[in-house]
């Protein structure tokens, strides 16, 4: 631009300024212009390079790139002229010679000249722009190899070639998801970025998020989804067989290696709440990964199998849509209630309840008992997994588990009631009106039965004097009924149903110890018993009937298992381990006669039950303190 003839022509600033132009006039003119360097396009895009920021290494690229635009622009400049000098040269003569015709042709070229160079000033100008443009523009990614925008190319200290942002954050994604730290995408140079670098690329707080999973991932540190407490994730080891949840069949090996990989409890002893490690899911999806579960979580399954249901039932009620058509499920649909929940979810209690169960839906569930909860009676399934009925104590159960512990009631021949106790917080378990509150009346009506019949015998013995009961320490101080309760047992008859007195609670442990089997049909209570009783007592009926020992000639003072009478020399041997009762009958003592009996009178042979009447009205209390 330094030509001779260029500096006799003007250039106009965005300022108005008419400036020469010429490479001095200008340069000097533009420093000073503000009004220059914020219209100009080239100082637009300069300036977003920022390069005070940048370090040496980057500012020594950018002024080398500088030369090869400075070249590239000196190119453009010298074809300019040469167009135009061209152009004049070789104007055709249509004046022919002479004088007349050398002035016209020095006006007209004046004339010429300037409208040429206005052109040239124009086109030169609008070439430049348009090639600072295009240069600012474009740069080669050296990873994808494609002509990105200038702006989005980053240069490293390891690694001085130029790498776009999308190939940068495509990199660091993928580290994110499996590394412990994050690779330059240059595969000739995969050195590891620093932390300056990260934070240059994506802000210091979205740096300080992925250095938190790198530093978890590193020391393998996980987050429990619950509670929030962190531990360090040990894989699981020493597993011999897993089984399918649903199908009870062994589980696949990538099962179990999914299993191994990801199921934890949490760390904190008063959560312990089991997930999955990489999913989140609560509890963990055994015999599924993480991508089945997504799937399976989207889909409509059953609420009692989790199976997919392939075909919606639609000509039954909405609240029993939602369950499949496998047998066990439909099995358990015949108590399921039909009710859609304010919450929109099915209600998840039992047919025809008055007052509809809370919702166990993980989004609803706001108790201490949740859906994926055991039962606490089966402890085989989760409350969803069947239909539920909920105490007026809180706690929830499957409906027809509370039926059937209410229909086995107590294990062996004695009478006991925990069955009728909640599992959970031992309170006498009360429902609103179905099926396991009439059963839980009926068990109560016998309940008072048996505390009255216990306590009668407790005074009739005197043993409501016991130190157990009047002096002060002793557990039962104060409580006659529940002493009598712990010490008697009362044994329901299989023939009137009504309890009776079937022995003290230490000849249930002999019973135990001497592995006697009882059956049923042989618990049958002094009025429906077929042993001949005599004359019926008038006053007290058959309660009070007094036995012979079934093993020798003395009155009997114990009757044990609700079958059999002892006197209290044959009960001492039987509680010591010396099981008269296994003693065959032929071997039994035999009584030597009715004169030298002890009881005085003819009965049946040893080995048999015998009645003597009414216990009481023979004035007998005093030896029988421990009847």
């Amino acid at each position: 631009m330094d030509q001779p003839y260029a500096s006799q022509f003007n250039f106009v600033c965005f300022c108005s300024q008419t400036v020469l132009l010429n490479q001095q006039s200008m340069a000097d003119h533009i420093k000073k212009c503000l009004i220059y360097r914020q219209s100009s396009p080239f100082f637009q895009k300069f300036e977003l390079l920022k390069i005070e920021k940048m370090q040496r290494q980057h500012l020594i690229a950018l002024k080398s790139e500088f030369y090869v635009f400075i070249e590239k622009v000196d190119a453009l400049l010298k074809a300019g002229e040469d167009r135009l000098n061209s152009s004049v040269q070789q104007a055709p003569s249509l004046y022919g010679s002479g004088s007349t015709f050398q002035q016209q042709l020095g006006n007209n070229n004046q004339i010429y000249q300037q409208q040429q160079s206005a052109y040239a000033s124009k086109s030169i100008e609008t070439d430049i722009f348009k090639s600072i443009r295009q240069l600012q523009k474009l740069e080669e990614c050296n990873v994808c190899r494609k002509q990105v925008d200038a702006d989005i190319i980053t240069y490293f200290d390891h690694c001085i070639t130029p790498i776009c942002r999308p190939c940068l954050m495509k990199q660091i994604e993928k580290d994110a998801k499996t590394n412990i730290a994050f690779f330059c995408p240059n595969q000739q140079c995969r050195k590891e970025m620093t932390q300056q670098e990260l934070i240059q690329l994506l802000g210091k707080e979205k740096q300080d998020q992925y250095a938190t999973i790198m530093l978890a991932r590193q020391f393998n540190l996980i987050k429990c989804s619950a509670c929030s407490e962190q531990g360090a994730f040990e894989k699981g080891s020493s597993i011999t067989v897993l089984k399918d949840p649903i199908t009870n069949q062994q589980l696949q090996q990538k099962y179990v290696e999914h299993y191994l990989n990801n199921r934890f409890m949490c760390f904190n002893q008063k959560c312990r709440t089991e997930q999955c490690k990489e999913c989140k899911a609560i509890p963990y999806h055994l015999g599924m990964t993480c991508e089945e579960y997504k799937i399976k979580k989207s889909s409509k399954c059953c609420r009692y199998c989790d199976q997919l249901i392939h075909k919606i039932q639609l000509n039954i009620p909405e609240a029993l849509q939602d369950i499949c058509q496998e047998n066990e499920c439909q099995e358990k649909a015949q108590y399921a209630c039909n009710k859609i929940l304010a919450c929109k979810h099915p209600c998840p209690g039992f047919k025809n309840e008055q007052i509809c169960s809370t919702c166990l839906n993980d989004q609803c569930c706001k108790g201490d008992q949740k859906g994926d909860d055991y039962c606490n009676i089966c402890f085989v399934e989760g409350l969803k997994n069947a239909p539920i009925i909920q105490s007026k104590c809180g706690h929830i159960f499957h409906y027809t588990c509370i039926l059937k512990r209410l229909d086995v009631k107590w294990n062996g021949p004695r009478i006991v009631f925990k069955f009728c106790l909640c599992p959970l917080c031992n309170s006498w378990l009360e429902f609103q009106p179905s099926q396991p509150q009439n059963l839980v009346n009926q068990y109560y009506i016998l309940f008072q039965d048996v505390m009255k019949k216990s306590l009668d015998r407790l005074k009739y013995e005197n043993r409501d004097k016991d130190d157990k009961v009047s002096k002060v320490g002793e557990p039962f101080y104060g409580k006659p009924q529940e002493y009598a309760m712990a010490i008697y047992c009362y044994y329901q008859c299989f023939k009137c149903k009504n309890p009776y007195f079937g022995g003290a609670k230490d000849c249930q442990r002999a019973l135990e110890e001497g592995d006697k089997q009882y059956k049923p049909e042989e618990l049958i209570c002094a009025n429906c018993c077929e042993v001949p009783v005599g004359e019926t007592c008038q006053i007290h009926g058959k309660e009070y009937i007094e036995f012979k020992c079934k093993f020798c000639c003395q009155i009997a003072v114990w009757f044990c298992w609700g079958t059999t009478h002892f006197c209290e020399d044959c009960h001492k041997r039987q509680c010591s381990g010396d099981y008269v009762s296994k003693i065959p009958k032929e071997k039994l003592p035999k009584c030597p006669g009715k004169d030298k009996c002890p009881i005085k009178m003819d009965h049946k042979p040893n080995g048999e039950e015998q009645a003597l009447g009414c216990a009481i009205c023979r004035n007998q209390k005093a030896s029988q303190q421990n009847f």
